[in-house]
C-alpha cells in the first residue's frame, strides 16, 4: 500500500478529531443529557447518570415523585444541534479520507 503523502496525515489528523469529540461526548454525556432534557419544563428525580426525567408534570405530581421541576431553557437544544453537526463533518471527513487511503474510490462512470 502506498501512502499519499497529504492524505495520511489528513488521516490521522482527522480520525484525531473524530475520538477526540467521541471522547467529549462521552465525558460530558451526563451534562448533555440534562441540557436535552430541560429544553422544555422537566421533573428531574435524582441527579447524575441515574436521573430521571419527566415532562409535562405539575409541582404536586413532581414532588410526589420525589423530584424538583426544572423550567425550561430553549437554548438548551443548540449545543447538541451543533455537537451533532460537528462531528457528523468531522467523521465524515475522516471516513473518506480513510476509505482513499485504504484505494477505496466510487466506480468511475462510462
Amino acid at each position: 500500500m502506498e501512502r499519499q503523502g497529504g492524505h495520511f496525515g489528513k488521516t490521522v489528523f482527522w480520525g484525531a478529531a473524530t475520538a477526540a469529540l467521541y471522547a467529549a461526548i462521552f465525558n460530558y454525556a451526563d451534562l448533555l443529557m440534562y441540557m436535552a432534557h430541560t429544553t422544555p419544563d422537566a421533573c428531574v428525580v435524582g441527579s447524575g447518570p441515574g436521573a430521571i426525567y419527566y415532562h409535562r408534570l405539575d409541582a404536586a405530581a413532581c414532588a410526589a415523585h420525589g423530584g424538583q421541576l426544572e423550567p425550561g431553557t430553549w437554548w438548551h437544544v443548540l449545543p447538541i444541534i451543533l455537537i451533532d453537526f460537528a462531528v457528523s463533518y468531522v467523521h465524515g471527513a475522516f471516513t473518506g479520507l480513510f476509505w482513499d487511503l485504504m484505494g477505496l474510490k466510487p466506480a468511475a462512470k462510462h
